[in-house]
């Protein structure tokens, strides 16, 4: 007959040992009697209640049981018996070794009151808190585990329980289990591991917050150099571009179709080069232009490119038609820009191969017949090219 948790709790509550002794031999008495009042129909009604064993029994598998820290083999649980007389009389004599501090002697008792007769709770935490002075603390947590199995309320199971576990450095199920039976049964003992584990808990807590602000740091720090490094090759691949366009000429992305005669890099619009090359001194005036940046801006314009083109490529076929030059020169977006182009080229345009007398002889530029400078740009302010 198994004696209940509330009755277990209350004679757990006695300061005396003795007493808790005294009271759970006569209750040992009790069974006995009870079962001789009923005689062989008691018998039978126990065998009918008790589950069909397996061959290996829980006490013959535990007694064999072992762990990875270096202690004994565990000592066995109970497996079937119920000779209260002889377990109340192991408990007694574990008391007095245990008063004695004869440990070996009193877990020994113990287990033989364990064996003897189904065990209460709290004769497994009394052989747990034996198992713990003889520094076997994984064994007094399974006693433990056990005592907790058949009344999970048991303050001393719990706090024997703890005790191990601050042993095995389990802080946070030590912490639990203490704090959860200084709730049942406050005990002024506990409070300092209780202390000492909840502080381990605080590092341990602490020692992980860090380690996470660390690694998000080391992400955020790898994101960043990421980010650097993409700009910087960003920025160097737009500077190696910005050197190129400057050594073909200064203009970005240089001047597609090539300078007459063949410059590399070229003015837009400028294809197909000049007849017979390009004349001597060209090469400088070519490098005036491009180094006025007006110009430069005003050659990205298709209109002024292909003006420009008309102009070097074929001279004297625009010279002999005043009607494209009237059109050229009077267009707003052209006319300034041209002007400022034949200014420019106007002191070498003497010497220019292929461009007999010069640009002096221009249709419109004076003396045209029919009055045809009344409707062209005034030309008077350019240069005379001879």
């Amino acid at each position: 007959m198994k004696v209940p948790g509330d009755v277990e709790d209350a004679i757990f509550k006695l300061e005396d040992v003795e007493d808790q002794m005294k009271i759970q031999d006569y209750i040992s008495e009790l069974h006995s009697t009870i079962k001789g009042l009923k005689g062989e129909d008691a018998e039978e009604e126990t065998a009918e209640d008790e589950p069909m064993k397996d061959a290996e029994t829980p006490a013959e598998a535990d007694a064999g049981e072992s762990n990875e820290g270096g202690e004994a083999e565990f000592p066995p649980l109970y497996s079937s018996g119920d000779d209260f007389d002889k377990a109340g009389d192991c408990k007694m004599k574990a008391a007095d070794f245990k008063g004695e501090g004869k440990w070996e002697e009193a877990l020994e008792q113990y287990t033989e009151a364990v064996l003897a007769a189904e065990p209460s709770a709290l004769l497994y935490a009394n052989r747990a808190i034996a198992l713990m002075k003889l520094d076997r603390p994984k064994a007094a947590e399974r006693d433990c585990n056990e005592a907790l199995k058949l009344n999970p309320d048991s303050a001393k199971a719990l706090r024997t329980r703890g005790k191990t576990r601050l042993v095995l450095e389990q802080w946070e199920d030590a912490r639990h289990d203490l704090s959860a039976a200084q709730q049942i049964d406050f005990d002024e003992g506990v409070v300092e591991d209780l202390k000492m584990v909840s502080d381990k808990c605080m590092e341990i807590e602490r020692a992980e917050a860090k380690q996470r602000v660390e690694e998000e740091e080391r992400l955020r720090k790898k994101a960043q150099d990421i980010r650097e490094a993409q700009e910087a090759a960003k920025k160097e691949a737009e500077e190696e571009e910005a050197a190129k366009a400057r050594a073909s000429g200064g203009m970005p992305g240089g001047m597609p179709g090539g300078m007459p005669g063949g410059m590399p890099g070229g003015m837009p619009g400028a294809g197909g080069g000049m007849p017979g090359g390009m004349p001597p001194g060209m090469q400088g005036m070519m490098a005036g232009l491009m180094s006025d940046p007006e110009i430069v801006e005003a050659m990205q314009k298709p209109k002024v490119q292909e003006a420009f083109q008309s102009l070097m490529g074929n001279p004297m076929e625009l010279m002999s038609n005043p009607a494209k030059i009237q059109e050229i020169m009077a267009d707003p977006e052209v006319g300034p820009v041209m002007q400022k182009i034949m200014a420019k080229l106007g002191p070498g345009m003497g010497g220019m191969g292929g461009m007999p007398g010069g640009m002096g002889g221009m249709p419109g530029a004076g003396g045209a017949p029919g009055g045809a400078d009344d409707d062209m740009p005034d030309l008077d302010d350019l240069p005379d090219l001879d």
